[in-house]
């Protein structure tokens, strides 16, 4: 419905604009001979006679573009289309009718013309007046109509970026409880299982917690804070599994500066641990590296029976935060023997 309306106000104002230059070509094609047979003057030349008068001129555009600018700031163009064209007119036929009663009283002083005030002449100086103050009305209106425009795009955009930030930030909200949750599992078996480990455990949870205040405020990060970020994990991962768990990370230092969102790499093998077997009968294997544009998450597939495959909170956070900010997708693949996710590897923050 809205919009609809819409591109019904913006068809009734090129229609208006229509208007105003087919009503100039007339009067251009009607008038123009009339010169020529009273006056033995072409129309260009009469134009240039009537116009001469530079402060009279000067004047009379600069009133109809301070007229033009009051109306487009009271009235605008989301609508009301024939009232504001109504006030355009009015000011076109206001502007034209005084300059040319100033531009008959000039030629009248300087003639001693003892004739009629409002003659043939004075008709045909309103002519002219009047096509002149149409074509810089017209052109007042096209330059702030798509002014306009262009602010309204950019404000179209700028809502569309405050949304997608506002869904952004939401989904963080979302993912560190996530993360939160899941380390107090483990530290409940630790608990149970080996308090010296707990602990330790408990040590090195902070250190990583401490990365997450870091980034509070942070869309991205690089991928070398990234990875130093995930090795740290793997340490409390490793309190917990051992040697039944297996991260290999290769990515090229010239990669190291590129950007991606954080805790990506450590939701992936989260979510690894989380979905498959990992003992020392069934190692679970991770290898990180680089593939054309893509940074890649593999690991084997060994599924854990009472896994809990409906809390795919994290990954799908990280793939909505990805499309949000980059318009990219990460990609999941599964052949049966082995998972993999790739995340497009990121060079540079879109313009804002």
């Amino acid at each position: 419905m809205k919009s609809s309306r819409k591109t019904t106000e913006s068809v009734l104002d090129l229609l208006f604009i229509t208007l105003i230059v087919v009503v100039v070509r007339v009067m251009i094609e009607r008038v123009a001979p009339l010169f020529y047979e009273n006056f033995g003057l072409y129309f260009n030349d009469f134009i240039f006679k009537t116009l001469s008068n530079y402060p009279v001129t000067v004047a009379m555009a600069g009133a109809d573009i301070a007229c033009v600018a009051l109306i487009v700031r009271r009235i605008g163009y989301g609508g009301r289309i024939i009232f504001r064209a109504f006030h355009e007119i009015v000011i076109i036929l206001l502007w034209a009718f005084a300059g040319s009663v100033v531009l008959r009283a000039i030629s009248s002083e300087s003639a001693s013309s003892t004739g009629s005030f409002f003659d043939k002449m004075f008709l045909f100086t309103l002519v002219v007046n009047l096509i002149f103050n149409s074509v810089v009305v017209l052109v007042t209106d096209v330059i702030f109509y798509y002014r306009w425009l262009n602010r309204k795009a950019l404000q179209a955009e700028m809502e569309q970026r405050a949304k997608a930030n506002y869904r952004y930030q939401m989904l963080k909200v979302e993912t560190n409880p996530h993360f939160l949750f899941n380390s107090l599992n483990v530290l409940q078996y630790l608990i149970e299982e080996d308090p010296e480990r707990a602990t330790d455990y408990v040590r090195k949870l902070s250190q990583v917690y401490r990365y997450f205040l870091k980034i509070e405020t942070h869309t991205v990060v690089t991928l070398d804070e990234e990875v130093n970020f995930v090795n740290q994990y793997v340490d409390l991962l490793k309190e917990r599994f051992g040697e039944a768990l297996v991260v290999n990370i290769s990515i090229p230092k010239s990669l190291m500066k590129s950007l991606i969102i954080p805790c990506a790499l450590q939701m992936m093998i989260e979510n690894a641990v989380k979905h498959n077997v990992v003992s020392a009968k069934s190692v679970l294997r991770i290898d990180i590296s680089c593939m054309a544009l893509h940074i890649c998450v593999t690991n084997n597939i060994a599924p854990r029976l009472n896994a809990d495959s409906g809390n795919g909170i994290g990954l799908a956070n990280i793939s909505k935060q990805y499309r949000i900010l980059f318009n990219k997708d990460i990609d999941f693949s599964n052949n049966g023997f082995t998972y993999r996710v790739r995340i497009p590897i990121i060079h540079s923050l879109p313009a804002s």
